[in-house]
């Protein structure tokens, strides 16, 4: 029997548009609670789709789940847990604004089981956080921490952003200290791109925004992997870090190729053979279901090429990197001996590393990362 990957269900709601953003949501809670339902059948007309298999992980993601009450979260587990088969050791994790938590609600999580929380901090600094056009101030994150470990949890993670304009290397190392001070278990550090559709994209083309160089980015992903390294953080994907046994179990899945359901609008699913995702439009997501016409999503039968590379993709970005005998055993003769070239190469360079029959990325490697992965896809 495998294992799921997990189900993610994604809340397509935020109180404000983050400047950088470009993930679906709205600022209206209007159809809230047409959406839950709609969400909720979509979990009965997916209950088919893993058959036994174990579900390991919940994760909500959004958007911004932690605008949810107790109610609305208990309806969607309630019809996960009555529709699939849940580990009796499952992770659930929720995406939190700082400025969201309350102890009522750290008590309603506990309530409803959730174990694991993501707390979207970004930056300590106020400044940056008006730029970013977040909702909360390092008051806040402060207020929010101490109320995760006030109830008992450990197992949280703290977002971080690097790059952002007018960061410098002291700013990215004080906003890693101040972290680190908050004793979370595992650390997720972004670097800010800029999305089309966005206001930071608006700005970079009528320039306004200000962006730091390569070597600055180089400079603060060093920076980052030498201070978490030696707090004993582990650097298991290239931009998560974690204490040793949190790991996240649901983002880890993903990077393995396991299976995954995502449910809600823009949500991705994988079966090991087909990938779907559903329409980035909360209102023909509802009519989709009211009219049982189930026209909420579209997919394609992934070929085997398309295997090998997402498995290029996604290994490569973490620590275990990914099997030479698993990707040599899809190819040709002649893929073969056309990937061997380009991996020579980057083993020339110290780019990429060879130990125990798994390739994977030095330092170096892990800063062209996105370079690397797209050279070695099959076309």
């Amino acid at each position: 029997m495998n294992n799921l990957a997990g189900i993610y269900i994604h809340i397509p709601f935020c109180t404000k548009a983050c400047h950088y953003c470009d993930f679906h949501f709205s600022t209206s809670l209007k159809i809230k609670d047409e959406l839950i339902l709609a969400m909720v059948k979509e979990v009965n007309f997916r209950k088919n789709y893993i058959g036994l298999e174990k579900v390991n992980t919940i994760y909500f993601g959004g958007g911004t789940p932690s605008i949810l009450n107790k109610k609305d979260l208990a309806f969607i587990l309630n019809s996960i847990y009555n529709n699939f088969n849940i580990s009796k050791n499952v992770e659930v994790t929720i995406e939190i604004n700082p400025n969201d938590l309350t102890s009522k609600k750290i008590n309603d999580y506990a309530d409803l089981n959730i174990n694991r929380f993501s707390v979207g901090v970004q930056s300590f600094c106020d400044e940056q956080l008006i730029k970013l056009n977040r909702s909360h101030n390092s008051n806040d994150i402060i207020k929010c921490i101490n109320l995760i470990k006030d109830a008992g949890f450990t197992n949280f993670s703290i977002d971080l952003m690097y790059g952002l304009p007018e960061m410098s290397i002291r700013l990215w190392k004080e906003t890693l200290e101040k972290a680190i001070k908050l004793n979370p278990t595992h650390l997720s550090c972004y670097c800010l791109t800029i999305e089309k559709k966005t206001v930071f994209h608006k700005m970079f083309l009528d320039g306004s925004l200000k962006i730091g160089s390569d070597d600055i980015l180089k400079s603060q992903f060093l920076l980052m992997r030498k201070i978490l390294i030696s707090e004993n953080f582990m650097h298991y994907e290239i931009s998560n870090f974690a204490k040793p046994s949190y790991q996240s179990r649901h983002n880890s899945s993903y990077w393995s190729g396991d299976k995954y359901l995502g449910i809600g609008p823009s949500a991705h699913s994988y079966n090991g053979t087909i990938r779907s995702w559903n329409i980035k439009n909360n209102i023909k997501y509802i009519k989709s279901f009211d009219n049982e016409k189930y026209d909420f999503y579209k997919e394609e039968l992934l070929t085997d090429k398309n295997k090998i590379n997402e498995y290029i993709l996604m290994g490569l970005r973490t620590s275990k990197g990914v099997s030479k005998k698993k990707i040599f055993a899809m190819l040709s003769e002649r893929e073969q001996l056309n990937i061997n070239r380009q991996i020579a190469n980057f083993e020339r360079l110290n780019l990429l590393l060879f130990k125990d029959n798994r390739y994977f990325l030095s330092e170096e490697g892990m800063i062209l990362c996105d370079k690397i992965t797209s050279d070695l896809f099959l076309v």
